[in-house]
């Protein structure tokens, strides 16, 4: 993979620490070096060796050792991932995952303050990483602008959590050891009086900084020095001229002298998600205000003189680790924040709101999840495998597939299915849980499609959406600037209703596990009345047996591997089976004729239930029954005269060669079911 050049290695520099050779540096702050490195696969990563003095700590190691171990934990949102440590090392190093992409900091000076959906994106994904990093008990403690990089698939903010190792060792507390950028720092950072722990508030305090800096490229407390911009933070009110509304009363909010009286990460989340504030198409919402807040307690003056030569002498002598002024470089004319747009489908398509179709440029063509198939496809657009939700995750989106909406199986979301060595990776049906290959960002590609409708490109951690028609795949890979990705249209198919809560739908019997979804809706039975008047015997224990067009019919059973096949021809307690409704959320078009199909044993109450699973395609197991597990739904359609009919499941049409086994292809499909004692 291409990498973003670096400086040359210096004399003195190492060229391998553990298993990772250094090849470039990539820069240096207070802590460390930050070295560009390759591990044994030959993957980039950015390690971070920490200054030689550091080195035989046995105090500094257990920290290190203990806070790299919290770091692990702090899932992959909006975050560079901790992938190692060698805190006994000489000299110590941590190993973080490398992200190809500018520093916030250097966008800003570059290219002048952000707008519009930019600027959003920041604000909306520091506080996404925020809330991860929070969650998993980990304080940030030195966030600013060149540790928010911009990836491919949006925010990643790095060097999270482990100042703390350097100012909690006992040679390194001293106040002139902190760790930190003046700038960013809060005020009970510097001074008891606004709180003697430092907490998860600092962080908030920080994020006001920098998105006030994203936003209008200066900090809100700017002054001509460290030591007065320190002062400023202690005394003064913050300068937030420029920033637009709403964001800028949440930034208000972050910035308030009392830690109590800031926001958490989550408040900030879900206030910048609150309404229409989406990083493609911003619709400015009523920020809500903290309920009843504290009144800001400005010390007397008497007191804030104290604190300002305090703060004075402290910062004079230089002690702050890091401590720099940032250039205030003048500021471009930015462009008028936008009208906020109106509320239509397009709208409601970014905020998860409404269904939508993704049409490909060449038009009439859609994207599609079969749910018999695992990869991607495309079709003509009908039917609900062909729509999709987006479920907002931070700036970037879960795409949920609705082709099994009807079920109360798991839920399916587009994910890419990685490939180590290839330089695409397919798309496929994936758990809705958020990782980086799941979550994706929907970016407004500047240009319209042959009706005069928006396009949107569709990008991950990994590259761009595209589809090889010769080949009819879809992949996600590197395509260059985002300018040479596909582009497609979002397809308004109506109101999304997401499936009511559950009012306690029926227990999942002794020995099964319930559904991931079950829980999430009351489940019904599927609509099979036309069964009914087919002579097809619902309820009752039949034996499924292979067409009567070859001759003597076998009856479909369980063999001792748990797979079915049709063997026998007697009635054995492997091959009674019980056909009923199954189990749906909600009866529509797509669900109609879905039945279950479970062991009917002899001695009722013998066992817990099992049913015909489709594991995948033509291997078919008997499974414990999950009601609503789509895997278990088969679609039961009459097939002519005397009860005979198909049964079709998530992979599998069940058809059956001359030697009556279950094939692919090029098989016979009529089957029938005989009641039996």
């Amino acid at each position: 993979m291409p990498l973003r050049p670096g400086d040359p290695l210096r004399p003195g520099d190492p060229v391998r620490l553990g298993e990772y050779d250094l090849v470039a540096r990539l820069g240096q702050g207070g802590m460390g070096t930050v070295f560009l490195g390759r591990d044994p696969a030959g993957t980039p990563v950015a390690i971070k060796v920490v200054r030689p003095e550091f080195a035989g700590d046995a105090e500094f190691s257990g920290r290190f050792r203990s806070e790299v171990r919290r770091a692990q934990q702090v899932p992959p949102f909006s975050t560079a991932a901790v992938l190692d440590a060698g805190p006994e090392h000489d000299p110590p190093y941590l190993v973080v995952e490398y992200v190809d992409g500018p520093s916030l900091s250097a966008l800003v000076q570059e290219r002048g303050p952000l707008t519009g959906p930019a600027l959003q994106q920041v604000a909306v994904g520091i506080a996404t990483a925020l809330t991860a990093i929070h969650g998993a008990g980990v304080i940030h403690r030195d966030l600013k602008p060149g540790n928010v990089l911009f990836a491919l698939g949006g925010i990643k903010v790095i060097d999270f959590g482990i100042a703390r190792a350097f100012e909690a060792t006992s040679r390194h507390t001293r106040t002139d050891q902190m760790v930190g950028t003046v700038s960013y720092m809060a005020p009970e950072r510097f001074e008891p009086q606004f709180g003697t722990d430092v907490t998860a508030a600092a962080d908030i305090f920080a994020w006001g900084a920098v998105v006030t800096y994203a936003a209008i490229g200066r900090t809100p407390f700017a002054a001509d020095s460290a030591a007065a911009t320190a002062v400023r933070i202690l005394t003064q009110p913050p300068d937030l001229t420029g920033i637009p509304e709403p964001l800028r009363a949440l930034v208000d909010w972050s910035l308030a002298k009392y830690p109590e009286q800031r926001p958490t990460a989550r408040q900030l989340l879900d206030a910048l998600l609150d309404g229409a504030l989406s990083p493609v198409r911003p619709q400015p919402p009523a920020v809500p205000a903290p309920n009843d807040p504290p009144p800001v307690r400005q010390p007397p003056r008497w007191r804030r003189a104290a604190l300002a030569a305090g703060a004075a002498v402290l910062l004079a002598g230089g002690g702050l680790v890091a401590a720099h002024q940032l250039s205030r470089a003048g500021s471009p004319d930015a462009a008028a924040d936008p009208a906020p747009a109106p509320v239509d489908a397009l709208t409601g398509i970014l905020a998860g709101t409404r269904r939508f179709s993704i049409e490909l440029s060449t038009g009439n063509r859609y994207f599609m999840m079969n749910t018999g198939k695992q990869a991607l496809d495309v079709s003509d657009g009908t039917g609900s495998q062909s729509q999709f939700v987006l479920e907002p995750v931070g700036v970037s989106y879960l795409i949920r597939s609705l082709a099994t909406e009807a079920y109360a199986g798991p839920e399916r979301c587009l994910g890419v299915q990685v490939e180590p060595g290839a330089d695409t990776n397919p798309v496929v049906s994936a758990a809705c849980n958020p990782t980086k290959g799941t979550l994706f960002t929907v970016i407004d590609a500047e240009r319209k499609d042959a009706r005069g409708r928006p396009a949107y490109r569709i990008g991950s951690e990994y590259g761009w959406l595209r589809w090889d028609a010769g080949k009819r795949q879809s992949d996600v890979g590197e395509v260059g600037e985002a300018r040479w990705a596909e582009s497609y249209t979002l397809v308004d198919r109506g109101d999304f209703e997401p499936a009511p809560a559950s009012t306690g739908p029926s227990p999942a019997p002794a020995g099964t596990s319930a559904s991931p979804a079950a829980g999430r809706s009351k489940l019904i039975d599927a609509d099979v009345s036309s069964l009914k008047h087919a002579d097809i015997d619902l309820g009752v224990p039949v034996v499924i047996t292979s067409p009567p067009d070859l001759g003597d019919p076998r009856n479909l059973e369980a063999q001792p591997d748990g797979t079915l096949q049709f063997t026998g021809t007697a009635v054995t307690e492997s091959s009674r089976l019980r056909i009923q409704p199954a189990k749906v959320r909600k009866r529509t078009e797509a669900t109609g004729n879905l039945v279950t199909i479970a062991a009917a044993p002899a001695v009722p109450g013998s066992g817990p239930p099992s049913c015909i699973t489709d594991v995948r395609r033509t291997v078919l197991q008997m499974q414990p029954c999950v009601p609503g597990n789509p895997d278990q739904a088969w679609r039961m359609l009459p097939a002519g005269d005397f009860g005979l009919f198909t049964l079709t499941g998530s992979h599998t049409d069940i058809t059956v060669d001359e030697q009556h086994r279950i094939v692919g292809e090029d098989g016979f499909t009529a089957l029938a079911a005989t009641a039996v004692k």
